[in-house]
């Protein structure tokens, strides 16, 4: 049995409400949001055939799994209308112009993809890392259950986001006015 020879520089363990989430388009979402995933990431591997075996290899194709929020709803319900507005003009069930006015600059208000950061904490709240997702859109808006016979309690909801890709970046160690510039 191997014994451990080193101990590790940072002994303490990632907290799972120790971060920020924003999406570019609708920045004021940022305050709403309770819950986020980080996406699973899959390598596709390619089988060769060999007189003796079967052998597996790295392939050059990488799957990114959905990215979901749960975010709470607001009194004015703007953090749910501003994705569901999204949505609509997206699919538009109206009629054959799909995209509307939508636009394919991801920093407009009214653009069809937009980009968004995770950022990740330390337990010292500062950020630690950051994973950009690149051309994202919503693909689902959860329900909402509403009811006059339980306890009050603040409705929350689910949104699906889909996208090209995300990097991830080890921000701990930047300059701090390099910093500053990505926080913001």
């Amino acid at each position: 049995m191997a014994t451990l020879t080193t101990t590790p520089a940072n002994r303490s363990f990632l907290s799972n409400n120790k971060f920020d989430f924003v999406l570019r388009r609708i920045p004021n979402f940022t305050y709403f949001v309770q819950a986020v995933n980080l996406p699973s990431l899959s390598l596709q591997s390619t089988t060769i055939n060999t007189p003796f075996s079967a052998l597996s290899v790295p392939g050059n194709q990488i799957s990114f799994g959905t990215l979901s929020l749960t975010f709470i709803v607001d009194e004015d319900m703007q953090s749910w209308y501003e994705l569901y507005s999204w949505i609509f003009k997206l699919g538009n069930p109206k009629g054959f112009d799909k995209r509307g006015g939508l636009k394919d600059d991801d920093e407009l208000i009214d653009s069809v993809t937009s980009d968004a950061t995770l950022f990740i904490k330390t337990n010292a709240n500062n950020p630690n890392f950051k994973i950009d997702f690149y051309g994202a859109y919503p693909t689902e808006l959860g329900d909402m259950q509403f009811s006059s016979v339980d306890n009050q309690e603040f409705i929350t909801s689910t949104v699906t986001f889909n996208y090209t890709y995300y990097e991830a970046t080890n921000i701990w160690h930047l300059p701090l006015n390099v910093l500053l510039w990505w926080v913001r």
